[in-house]
């Protein structure tokens, strides 16, 4: 049985998200602490893919009223092996927000940000979707300084520079299940004020 879900009432909204970018930025570890509080204090790495879904309740304002809805997220975690580009390719289909993500502490994995630009750009719809950036491993960033190789403002300049949405920095470790999920209200925000809301998908 898939763990994706749809909408059960008419109050309900449904998005699809896919985390995307390099092996061991930390992708697998979001998606662990956001669908079942977990921090994994480890690289682990996806092999093809893994999917949930979650739900928070958000308020949108409708011609002036504010209206609250429960959201429902279908979440998917790919491999950033390049052997399961194959496999990753065919979950982009449907996917409303993209979530590419790098490690703040590691200037090669936001160097790579170019290659997976133009590879979701070639495979999502951009009147139908947003393209989220986050910085991961901010703990590390934070312990003294030094571990820092990427600044908010070259990430800044990036979101700029090739259209995405900025979407800060995190850390699985210090993050909580409710800080992600305020994370993901303000991306669903974003979304709806762009392509309003989306009705249940086959996946």
């Amino acid at each position: 049985m898939s763990d994706l879900i749809g909408p059960e009432s008419n109050n309900d909204i449904e998005y699809k998200f896919i985390l995307i970018g390099d092996t061991s930025v930390g992708k697998t570890c979001l998606f662990k602490k956001l669908t079942s509080g977990i921090f994994l204090g480890r690289n682990v790495s996806t092999v093809g893919i893994d999917r949930k879904a979650f739900s928070f309740e958000c308020e949108f304002d409708e011609n002036g009223t504010k209206v609250s809805k429960n959201v429902i997220i279908n979440l998917i975690d790919t491999a950033g092996q390049e052997r399961y580009q194959s496999i990753t390719n065919t979950y982009y289909k449907g996917s409303n927000g993209v979530l590419l993500i790098y490690d703040i502490t590691d200037k090669k994995s936001f160097t790579n940000l170019n290659r997976w630009i133009e590879n979701i750009k070639n495979k999502i719809d951009q009147k139908e979707s947003l393209i989220f950036l986050l910085g991961t491993k901010k703990d590390l960033a934070d312990k003294d300084g030094q571990n820092r190789q990427v600044s908010v403002e070259e990430a800044q300049n990036k979101c700029k520079e090739s259209d995405l949405e900025w979407g800060g920095e995190c850390s699985s470790k210090d993050f909580t299940v409710e800080q992600y999920k305020e994370l993901f209200k303000e991306f669903t925000l974003k979304l709806y004020s762009k392509i309003g809301y989306v009705q249940r998908q086959t996946i």
